[in-house]
C-alpha cells in the first residue's frame, strides 16, 4: 500500500485571540501520521510564504496540501495549488473560518484531522479577479466585494483582530459606516451595465461567516452570484445588513440586484478585497477559473 503523501502548511500567527486551547503543530503531523499520512511540516513566516510553499510542493508530487490556518492561509494555498493535481484540506485555525463552514467541516481539530486522512473530495470551482491595469490575478474561492467591504477590510487593525477575531471586522465596518461616503461605480454584466455603491461577486452562499449575501452562490458551480446595492444611504446600508443577518439580502428590494453570471467587469473608483484581504482597486473583471480544486471533505 502507497502512503499518501501530505504537506501540512501552517501560520503560526493564526488564532492566537481564540478562545479554544489549539494543538501544537508538531502534534498535529504527529497525529496525522498516525492516521496513515507521510507528513512534511512546512510554516509560513510572512504574507506570500503560503503561495510559494504550495506551488512548490504541488510541483514536487505532494498529493495534499493540508493547511493549519484561516481562510486568508487557505487562500494563499490555493494561488500555489491552483492548475495542480494537489487536493486541499483544511484543518480550521482563523478569525471566521468561512470556507469550512461552507464546507461542512468540523472546528474540533481531532475531528478536522480525521477527516484530512480520510481524504474524500470534493470538486469546487474558483474565481478569478484580474487587475485591467497590470493583468495581476488572483483566485479566491469564497467572494470578491467591491466598495463598502473593502473599504472595511483595509481599515481593519491587526492588532484587534488578533485579540477579539471577526469582531475587529464589526467594529471597522459600523465606525466606517458612519463617515463614509458612497462612490458609485460600474459593473458590465452580460452586455448590461450596472451602477453600484457596494457589490459581492460570490462562489459561496456566507459571507463573512454570518451574513447571506449571495445565498445562491455555490461552491460547485461554475458560475458566480452577484448582488449589487445602489444606495447611496447609509441608514439604508444597516437595514441592509439587518437582513443578511437574519434571513438574507432581501430579493425584492428596489436597491437590490441579483445577477447570475461567469463573467463580471468592474471600473470606477472603489477597493476590492478577496477572501477577506484587500487587493487593490478598480478597474478589475472577474471570471470562473478554467481549473477546478479537488477540496477534502466529510
Amino acid at each position: 500500500m502507497v502512503t499518501r503523501k501530505a504537506t501540512l502548511i501552517s501560520n503560526p500567527k493564526t488564532g492566537r485571540y481564540a478562545s479554544r486551547k489549539l494543538r501544537p503543530v508538531p502534534e498535529l503531523a504527529s497525529r496525522l501520521e498516525s492516521l496513515g499520512l507521510q507528513v512534511d511540516v512546512q510554516l509560513t513566516s510572512g504574507p506570500g510564504d503560503a503561495v510559494e510553499i504550495a506551488r512548490r510542493v504541488a510541483r514536487n508530487g505532494s498529493s495534499d496540501v493540508i493547511v493549519a490556518g484561516g481562510d486568508g492561509t487557505i487562500n494563499e494555498a490555493i494561488q500555489g495549488m491552483a492548475g495542480t493535481n494537489a487536493r486541499l484540506a483544511i484543518i480550521p485555525r482563523g478569525t471566521a473560518n468561512v470556507l469550512a463552514r461552507e464546507l461542512g467541516l468540523p472546528l474540533d481539530d481531532e475531528e478536522a484531522l480525521k477527516i484530512a486522512a480520510q481524504g474524500k473530495t470534493r470538486k469546487i470551482y474558483l474565481g478569478l479577479a484580474i487587475d485591467e491595469t497590470t493583468n495581476e490575478r488572483r483566485h479566491f474561492v469564497l467572494m470578491a466585494g467591491i466598495g463598502l467591504d473593502a473599504s472595511v477590510v483595509g481599515r481593519v487593525q491587526p492588532s484587534l483582530k488578533k485579540r477579539i477575531g471577526k469582531g475587529a471586522f464589526w467594529i471597522s465596518g459600523l465606525s466606517h459606516l458612519a463617515t463614509w461616503n458612497p462612490k458609485p461605480f460600474t459593473l458590465e454584466i452580460d452586455d448590461q451595465k450596472y451602477t453600484a455603491t457596494f457589490a459581492a461577486i460570490g462562489k459561496s452562499a456566507r459571507y463573512g461567516g454570518d451574513l447571506a449575501i449571495t445565498p445562491g452562490a455555490r461552491l460547485d458551480q461554475r458560475e458566480f452570484e452577484i448582488c449589487i446595492i445602489q444606495t447611496m444611504s447609509r441608514l439604508r446600508y444597516l437595514r441592509l445588513l439587518s437582513y443578511a443577518m437574519r434571513n438574507g439580502m432581501p430579493r425584492d428590494a428596489a436597491e437590490v440586484q441579483f445577477v447570475k453570471a461567469t463573467s463580471v467587469k468592474a471600473h470606477g473608483d472603489a477597493q476590492v478585497q478577496v477572501d477577506g484581504e484587500l487587493l487593490g482597486h478598480l478597474p478589475m473583471r472577474f471570471e470562473i477559473a478554467p481549473h477546478s480544486l479537488d477540496i477534502i471533505v466529510p
